[in-house]
């Protein structure tokens, strides 16, 4: 996968291991995203996949269900000879699965910005129910508005969202 960003065991279970993927950052790679294992990782299965071009940069699982995952993905492809390529992406953005990976919903809207994600990070906190995200917009939008990111936080386990912070490192 040649990059790989996060790493996260089950506290219940050390055989379900989560790995995030970023991938090749030079180019396109086929092992980019969220990978599982069963079997404290002899093997690994893909269960999310936003392609070539996508890696996935953070995990955080639920302290109270850790069948509830959350992965932010960023669509990062630094061209040779870029010193400061863009770091926002079409296929950014945050995902949820409350099945342990089998099935993931991408969260959007709701007050979580709409421009394209750049890097992001996310964290569970007060039994699963508060969520923040890390969210970086870049300086300004293709329209040349200041971009929205920062610091996001639901308090409803990410069907709804505030930014309560517009710093964005």
């Amino acid at each position: 996968t040649r990059q790989i960003a996060c790493i996260r065991v089950d506290p219940r279970n050390s055989d379900l291991v989560y790995v995030a993927a970023l991938g090749h950052v030079y180019g396109p790679h086929p092992d980019r995203g969220v990978f599982r294992s069963t079997d404290g990782g002899r093997n690994w299965t893909k269960i999310l996949d936003r392609g070539s071009e996508t890696g996935a940069v953070d995990l955080a699982l639920d302290p109270t269900d850790s069948r509830t995952i959350y992965a932010t993905v960023w669509n990062a492809r630094r061209p040779v000879w870029s010193a400061y390529a863009p770091i926002e992406g079409p296929g950014s953005g945050l995902f949820k699965t409350t099945d342990g990976g089998d099935h993931w919903t991408q969260l959007t809207g709701h007050g979580l910005p709409e421009q394209q994600w750049g890097r992001s990070g996310i964290a569970v906190a007060d039994g699963g129910r508060r969520i923040y995200a890390l969210i970086d917009i870049g300086a300004v939008d293709s329209a040349g508005a200041p971009g929205a990111g920062g610091l996001y936080r639901s308090d409803d386990a990410g069907a709804n969202w505030k930014r309560v912070n517009g710093e964005q490192r």
